[in-house]
């Protein structure tokens, strides 16, 4: 049932396709972990909460007096807070810019900043040495250089670093998230549309009938939820330290999950030469209020946006098109001859409809419907070429 769309079609597209979806760079982070001495994580830390002290005074008086831009930001405060902070003068100018984008966001309420939270570092306050694997870092102690560790994905995305890296601390360690630039490959020529119907028991199902289970993510989370409770009852320092452990180590399990699926359906695509079609679920969560509770949790626990962010990443990387559909009724549609209606979805898995009398798994139906819709949104864009 995938749709076919003749080559001369596909030439058309592929223009108007790189005009949407193709940018030129694709931005992705690399990550290393600094392997620093007890003198240099001390620095770092002191670092860490100079600067965001020193955010959180630039955002109070930005706030005070409603001014919001990196420049008259910086007409108004650098001077005083050069000297007040301690700061040398590129960290001081990466503080206002800081809080110069926090506001870009929101500038309804004032914004605050962690104590602890991520500071952006440049070329001219941070080295990279790729070759002897090593940093150097200005600290409010000083210049420090600092050796590093990192796979060999990360060192390849390091070699088109370009801009500013983070300094966070995470779990107690330092590690440095490194922007990077690399070109973004040109379309391929496609030959339909692979649809993915996203969802909870089945956390992907596409269009050529691949199933992607979501049963380990779910037993995990129900696992680490019981164990939150029972150490919540505690309220111990040691409790509250394990409670952290097993939350991460969910967040951890499911985002390996999901780049393993995103990889596995991407590769699908690239080799049918389909673009993807991805269902535009925004506002899933607030619509999801009425369930009943434990669907409220499940929803809530659904890390869908990861999975189509690590979905369109990856296909950028490989040329493949992704496209976004409108969501409402794929599950109650009917793939084979188009009838909607509520109960033709008897059941989580069972779809049978009503009047052609199509009995197939509902989300490999949804997955169709997807399909259809993906192909139908490529098809508009050749008359605007």
């Amino acid at each position: 049932m995938a749709s076919v769309i003749p080559i001369t079609d596909i030439l058309t597209l592929r223009t108007s396709f790189r005009s949407r979806y193709n940018h030129g760079n694709l931005k992705l982070t690399a990550q290393v972990k600094l392997l620093v001495t007890p003198e240099q994580a001390d620095a770092l830390h002191q670092t860490i909460q100079q600067a965001n002290a020193t955010c959180e005074q630039i955002s109070k008086w930005a706030w005070n007096n409603q001014t919001f831009g990196q420049y008259p930001l910086h007409n108004a405060l650098y001077a005083t807070q050069r000297a007040a902070s301690g700061l040398a003068a590129q960290m001081v100018i990466r503080c206002l810019s800081k809080v110069a984008d926090a506001y870009k966001l929101d500038k309804e309420t004032i914004r605050t900043f962690q104590p602890k939270g991520a500071i952006a570092f440049d070329d001219r306050i941070l080295n990279w040495y790729l070759d002897k694997n090593k940093v150097s870092i200005w600290t409010v102690k000083g210049r420090m250089t600092i050796p590093f560790v990192c796979g060999e994905h990360q060192r390849k995305l390091l070699a088109s670093r370009k801009g500013e890296s983070d300094l966070t601390l995470v779990n107690g360690n330092f590690y440095l998230m490194a922007t990077v630039s690399i070109p973004e490959p040109p379309l391929i020529e496609t030959d339909g549309v692979l649809g993915v119907d996203l969802g909870i028991v089945q956390i992907a199902t596409d269009s050529e009938g691949n199933q992607y289970s979501g049963d380990a993510v779910k037993d995990v989370r129900r696992r680490s939820r019981k164990h939150r409770c029972d150490l919540q009852k505690k309220g111990s320092k040691r409790a509250k330290r394990t409670l952290k452990k097993v939350s991460r180590k969910a967040s951890r399990f499911s985002k390996w999950v999901n780049h393993t699926i995103s990889k596995a359906i991407v590769q699908t695509a690239l080799s049918s030469r389909k673009a993807i079609a991805l269902e535009d679920l925004t506002g899933i969560r607030e619509r999801g209020s009425a369930f009943r509770r434990e669907m409220r949790w499940q929803l809530g626990n659904w890390a869908f946006l990861e999975l189509s962010t690590f979905i369109r990443y990856k296909a950028a990387r490989v040329g493949i098109p992704v496209l976004t559909v409108d969501a409402r009724n794929t599950s109650r549609t009917c793939s084979a001859c188009g009838y909607c209606d509520k109960a033709n979805r008897k059941s989580q898995s069972g779809f049978l409809c009503l009047q052609c009398g199509l009995d197939v798994n509902a989300d490999a139906n949804a997955a169709l419907n997807i399909e259809a819709r993906g192909a139908s949104v490529r098809h508009p864009l050749v008359a605007l070429v």
